[in-house]
């Protein structure tokens, strides 16, 4: 079995003999799977987050540059941590973008650590963030990215372009098994840095038999991605006879893992429309509230919500349909008769205006 505490990157994944550590067979398997050199496993987002900022060893008051729409367990780690909070605005797709990171750093100075969201699953571009942001400590929020793959064919969560990236062991992380994360960097210093952290906390380490559960959820993941890109799919049909409703689709050249759909329409639209999809048993929402909007961590942030202008935006048009709990073609098949069936008199819901 090949170990990702040597120096040589793990290529082999490998289910340990009774009495090995399935920790450290998870830990392999990850790295193998999202070609990293090395992997350390914790028991959730928020314990990865704390022991990637600790491991970064920034001055208490360092600002950490990420978007309003980034995982709670960013800005929960980082103020935690004795970081300040930094908010840029995002693109069409929710991302941080390379031009909204320059943007930022002109007025603000530029960012010592930056985190970067593979919004709902779909990649966003770390290489141009890379090339934005060149002297940053870029981490990666890859927590609903497994599966996916970038434009430039890593898959999501490879450290290929940041520092240390943050993945979910399991795209449904609300009601994963084993939920936790795991913390992948290719820097041997910050590998340490961060199992030394892991173990002072025994709170932070994942258990066996948690471990052992995500070994297996790994050998689901094709099949799981696979069928969320089919619901998409379906969603995408019957959403395009509507002029006024769009599907926030990943960017050319990538791999979704579809975490999430994701459609715009016009915010004044928005209400009437969710409405109808819960009279018709479809499990539609809003986006979760914005983070420098929040009561608690926007005291952290020195931004105004006129400052995010695509963020207020995005977030107030969009309009999140479910891709892990539709787990049958009959399922799938009703959702999108019910979206179709938007617009006419037949729905009550006019999307043509």
């Amino acid at each position: 079995m090949t170990s990702v505490h040597s120096d040589r990157p793990a290529t082999v994944i490998a289910i340990p003999p009774d009495g090995g550590s399935r920790l450290i067979a998870l830990e392999d398997a990850m790295a193998a799977r999202l070609d990293a050199r090395y992997a350390i496993a914790v028991t959730s987002p928020m314990a990865a987050f704390n022991v990637a900022y600790g491991a970064l060893e920034q001055p208490v008051g360092t600002s950490i540059l990420t978007t309003s729409l980034a995982d709670p367990a960013v800005v929960r780690a980082a103020v935690a941590g004795g970081l300040r909070l930094a908010f840029a605005d995002v693109d069409e797709r929710g991302h941080l973008s390379a031009a909204a990171l320059e943007a930022h750093a002109t007025l603000h100075g530029a960012p010592a650590v930056v985190v970067a969201s593979h919004h709902a699953g779909h990649p966003c571009d770390t290489v141009e963030l890379r090339r934005a942001a060149p002297d940053a400590f870029l981490v990666e929020d890859a927590l609903d990215g497994l599966g996916g793959a970038g434009v430039d064919g890593s898959p999501v969560g490879s450290p290929r372009n940041a520092a240390m990236t943050i993945v979910g062991i399991h795209p449904v992380r609300a009601s994963a098994p084993a939920q936790g994360a795991v913390v992948l960097t290719d820097d041997v210093r910050l590998a340490a840095r961060c199992r030394r952290l892991r173990d002072e906390r025994p709170e932070h380490r994942l258990s066996e038999l948690h471990a052992a559960l995500a070994l297996v959820e790994l050998g689901r993941i094709a099949a799981i991605v696979a069928m969320r890109a089919r619901i998409a799919q379906h969603y995408d049909a019957a959403l395009a006879v509507h002029p006024l409703a769009m599907s926030v689709a990943p960017s050319p050249g990538t791999r979704s893992a579809w975490a999430a759909y994701l459609a715009r329409v016009p915010a004044w639209l928005r209400g009437d429309l969710l409405e109808r999809l819960r009279t018709l048993g479809i499990g539609g929402r809003r986006l979760a509230m914005l983070l420098h909007r929040h009561p608690y961590f926007g005291r952290y942030a020195d931004v105004l919500p006129a400052e995010l202008p695509m963020t207020e935006r995005f977030a107030a048009e969009t309009i999140v349909l479910p891709t892990g709990s539709v787990a049958v073609d009959g399922e799938v098949l009703r959702v999108s008769n019910a979206l179709a069936a938007l617009g006419t008199g037949e729905a009550g819901v006019a999307l043509t205006g």
